[in-house]
């Protein structure tokens, strides 16, 4: 007999913006999956089960509670924070989905040629060939620079665009577009995707380009603040940059190498755009002037 159940989706990350979203998608999605947040808070998770929505506890940080939350689940979103520990997390998780009879897992990844010496990228190849090496059917996301990075990571620092990365273009990609893929990606499951790799790169910009743009959006003149990466590291060391907040020392590190590669060119095989979002979802994607009004306040509170 053929199996007529709605597919269940666990998605991790569902508190953050990108996780939020896909599971928004996935709600929109009446009958065909039936998505499960993820949240490492007991708290959060009693909250949306007492808003009438399916949840469960996940730490990453704590395999032992892999093995409830993956009970009875189809589908995989998997995504992870900023730090090294995302490795053995994964590896960890991928196992326990494998146990579970897990038929399909979608890994949110980075904007790759599958030969990085970066860190940060390296190990997420590490992390995709392990889950091919798996007994589960997989899809790739290959997100470029997320827009929202300048909602938290990359925020104006006292107004300014800082780049040091020179006159480099990369590419930028909108949190929303990204969570539509990844939503398609799931609710049409291994059958179409499987063995998928989807790159995702709508813009490409630099830092004087994005600070023209914000400043179009904001009607506030936004400055760039063009650096090398010697100089904004010198600016670390003397204390006039700090790494943000929730990002682990190895995943700081990694992200410097990753603006020196950029820089001395080294990244250039990624200075494209693609057509990922038109050719999955048969729309238009998101463009930075557009993600920038729409953002506009959030954009204005760093400059009051």
């Amino acid at each position: 007999m053929p199996d007529t159940r709605i597919p269940r989706v666990l998605v991790l990350g569902a508190t953050g913006r990108v996780g939020a979203a896909v599971v928004r998608e996935l709600e929109a999605m009446r009958g065909v999956v039936a998505p499960v947040r993820a949240s490492r808070s007991a708290a959060t998770v009693q909250r949306w089960i007492d808003e009438g929505k399916e949840a469960v506890h996940l730490d990453l940080d704590d395999p032992d509670t892999f093995g409830a939350a993956l009970e009875g689940v189809d589908r995989l979103f998997l995504m992870t924070g900023y730090t090294s520990a995302m490795n053995h997390q994964t590896k960890t998780l991928v196992d326990a989905a494998e146990d579970a009879g897990v038929r399909f897992l979608v890994h949110l990844g980075v904007f790759s040629d599958k030969r990085s010496t970066d860190p940060h990228f390296a190990w997420h190849e590490l992390v995709e060939r392990y889950i091919a090496g798996s007994t589960v059917a997989w899809a790739n996301i290959h997100p470029h620079v997320f827009m929202e990075n300048l909602l938290g990571i990359n925020r104006l620092r006292e107004g300014r665009m800082v780049w040091p990365m020179g006159d480099r273009q990369v590419g930028w990609i909108a949190g929303d577009d990204i969570a539509a893929v990844a939503a398609k990606v799931l609710a049409e499951g291994p059958d179409r995707h499987a063995g998928q790799d989807y790159y995702l790169s709508t813009d490409l910009l630099n830092g004087a380009e994005v600070a023209k743009a914000l400043t179009a959006a904001l009607d506030r003149t936004v400055p760039a603040l063009v650096l090398t990466p010697d100089e904004l590291e010198h600016m670390i060391d003397a204390g006039l940059d700090a790494t943000p907040a929730g990002m682990d020392a190895a995943y700081a590190a990694s992200t410097l190498i990753w603006a020196r590669q950029t820089y001395e060119g080294r990244f250039d095989y990624a200075a494209v755009t693609t057509s990922t979002v038109e050719d999955l979802l048969g729309c238009e994607p998101v463009h930075f002037d557009a993600w920038a009004l729409a953002h506009r306040q959030e954009l204005l509170d760093q400059l009051s």
